[in-house]
């Protein structure tokens, strides 16, 4: 039944890429653009937010608190999209690599709701198997770039639930 419903799953992501024209370079390039310009785009919005309202970006954010929240992540994903449109081949080494750094991104990306990341993270762990895997290790600064960026987008889910309860 197991290898039935895992055949399913992989035949329906072979299809989805290969109807995308998606390889593992091309994900990483969307992800990487996604994570760049979606804060642009929601600084935008804060400004004309702010110019609607007359009031400064500094106020709008400190009285709400889920701005504030947003304008974190945004600027991790921000930051990651910069230094991933920066070092795509450092991602892109090994299989090893990239999966890591998909899986602790899919993390990330689930516990803050950025949902289309986390379908091109998962659709990045499904084209991972086209890298070529050699016995290097994950470079530890990719390491170390991925959990802080997990890792401060999952304290942003606990802020969140903090704001909610």
């Amino acid at each position: 039944m197991w290898a039935i419903s895992k055949q399913k799953v992989e035949n329906f992501f072979g299809r989805m890429t290969q109807s995308m024209h998606l390889d593992a370079k091309k994900i990483i390039s969307w992800y990487s653009y996604i994570l760049f310009i979606a804060p642009l785009l929601f600084w935008a919005l804060i400004a004309m937010r702010s110019g609607a309202s007359r009031e400064p970006i500094q106020s709008i954010i400190m009285k709400q608190p889920a701005v504030a929240i947003g304008t974190i992540i945004a600027i991790v994903d921000f930051v990651l999209g910069y230094y991933l449109l920066l070092n795509k081949k450092k991602f892109m080494v090994n299989r090893q690599t990239y999966r890591f750094f998909m899986v602790s991104q899919l993390i990330g990306q689930i516990v803050v709701g950025n949902l289309l990341c986390a379908v091109l993270a998962v659709l990045g762990m499904y084209k991972a198997t086209a890298l070529k895997k050699t016995q290097d290790n994950v470079n530890p600064i990719i390491i170390a770039i991925s959990i802080v960026s997990a890792v401060l987008l999952a304290c942003c889910l606990v802020l969140i639930l903090l704001l909610e309860f």
